[in-house]
């Protein structure tokens, strides 16, 4: 933002030396005309991308658990959303997989806020790139979505926190816990995939090339089935 508005204020003074330099024996109306265009034009210009950061406070949940309600980090990470159709780049912001909404400081920094979530159609965060899908088709929750293969036949992964309480009931302890849910889109219908057998049965098309494919590169889907299946949809 900091590189927007000195460009802004570069195109400002620009102008206005422009206009001042046609004709320097020209009265000063036409010299206040110049500066008036050229303030209009920067304020017309904060104003769109102040927009972004006009959201409710944030408050976040869960301060006695362990862990964090973010994705990936508890830390702001480097990033671009896709607000009102507009692209914002190098921004620093956080994703709540608790509340799936965007959080960022505000344009003074003096705390953080939330984004409006459905005026976002997609972000990138930290080299993840999440798309806001509708429910219906195969879906049953509207929110963001990672696509994790974008081929014909695409991957989305569904990702969300909870706060879960210890098992043992002398512990009161609780911490941030992770789920993930698979999706393969196929013609427009999501399909949901959680292991080796669901995906070769959603990818019937193509059945016998995956399995001789799973043979040959002995990969297995019982520990870590996002990276095979990722693996699978990319061959």
């Amino acid at each position: 933002m900091k590189y927007l508005t000195t460009a802004l204020l570069c195109i400002l003074v620009f102008s206005v030396q422009v206009a001042y330099s046609q004709n320097p024996i020209s009265d000063s109306l036409q010299y206040d005309h110049a500066v008036k265009n050229a303030r209009d034009f920067y304020r017309a210009s904060m104003k769109e991308n102040l927009l972004l950061f006009n959201g409710s406070e944030y408050g976040s949940v869960g301060h006695n658990s362990f862990g964090s309600p973010f994705f990936e980090f508890d830390s702001l990470l480097k990033g671009s959303i896709l607000f009102m159709d507009n692209w914002y780049e190098d921004v620093n912001f956080q994703y709540d997989l608790m509340i799936d909404k965007l959080v960022m400081y505000d344009y003074k920094k003096n705390y953080s806020v939330i984004l409006a979530g459905e005026q976002i159609k997609e972000f990138i965060i930290n080299g993840h790139h999440f798309y806001r899908l509708k429910n219906g088709d195969g879906l049953t929750k509207e929110g963001f979505y990672e696509n994790l293969v974008d081929g014909q036949d695409k991957l989305w992964a569904r990702r969300e926190k909870k706060v879960v309480l210890s098992s043992n009931a002398e512990d009161r302890t609780s911490r941030f816990t992770q789920y993930n849910s698979f999706f393969i889109q196929k013609n427009k219908i999501f399909y949901p995939v959680d292991d080796e057998s669901s995906l070769i049965k959603t990818m019937e098309d193509k059945k016998e090339d995956i399995k001789k494919y799973i043979r040959k590169n002995k990969i297995k889907f019982r520990k870590q089935f996002e990276t095979a299946a990722v693996k699978v949809l990319m061959q």
